[in-house]
């Protein structure tokens, strides 16, 4: 297929054209998010410029966060990314639909069953009082992205185990169906290796760098309303922070 050069505006730095250039091309989607680019060749090509050039364009796209490299692979358009403050409490829905972003959930285990010991006690419950556990693998625009675990005292949410909920804001459910507010959640987050099942479940390789998110949630009478675990890929989820200093 032959490939016509653009021309480049004369007086102005080739490297910072063939930025701007590509920069547009992605804002007008001419390539999907998560695809892979043409090859360095053709596109240095269509831009009219050197490999060398080029590259230098395609690292500065990289640093505003518009293209991905991926070794031996080529260049990609960046996924959107689930961005999270920290000091907004809101559920994976709320944040995916404040976004632009179509959430959705696949429900991978929906049961009531006794506690063990680590939950009972994470949530002021005696000793294998019964909780409803809910996991479920979210999803961004259709691609897998987290998935989530979280457990509920079953007496604060009787029959839970029985609602559907592969399209459901959980926060939004608590409140209409159960007067349920949450009031402040304890979160932690760190980066680990994903395990095998998380790994098929958000189609990554086994071993792929994840964020793991642990939570305890309570409502405004400091009432534990659930505990749980979401671990995100690490290429569709940022966590954003203001600091300050007094």
């Amino acid at each position: 297929m032959e490939t016509t050069a653009r021309p480049l505006s004369g007086g102005r730095s080739p490297s910072l054209v063939a930025y701007r250039s590509l920069a547009d091309d992605l804002a007008n989607g001419k390539w999907a998010t998560g695809s892979r680019l043409p090859s360095e060749r053709a596109l240095a090509a269509e831009l009219g410029v050197s490999r060398t050039i080029l590259r230098h364009a395609l690292r500065e796209l990289a640093d505003a966060g518009l293209l991905e490299p991926a070794p031996q692979r080529g260049w990609f358009v960046t996924r959107q990314r689930l961005s999270e403050g920290p000091n907004t409490l809101a559920g994976f829905t709320e944040n995916a639909r404040e976004r632009g972003l179509n959430p959705g959930a696949r429900i991978i285990c929906q049961q009531a069953r006794p506690a063990s010991f680590e939950e009972a006690e994470a949530m002021g419950l005696s000793p294998a009082a019964e909780i409803v556990e809910i996991e479920r693998v979210r999803t961004l625009d259709g691609l897998p992205t987290a998935v989530q675990t979280l457990c509920f005292p079953a007496r604060l949410v009787p029959g839970l185990e029985r609602v559907g909920l592969e399209d459901v804001s959980l926060y939004e459910l608590l409140y209409s169906t159960y007067e349920i507010k949450p009031a402040r959640c304890d979160y932690t987050l760190q980066a680990e290796r994903a395990e095998l099942l998380v790994a098929q479940h958000l189609e990554i390789d086994e071993g792929a760098p994840v964020l793991v998110g642990r939570e305890r949630t309570v409502d405004g009478d400091e009432r534990v309303i659930c505990v749980g675990r979401i671990v995100h890929r690490g290429d569709a989820y940022r966590f954003t922070a203001s600091l300050y200093r007094f």
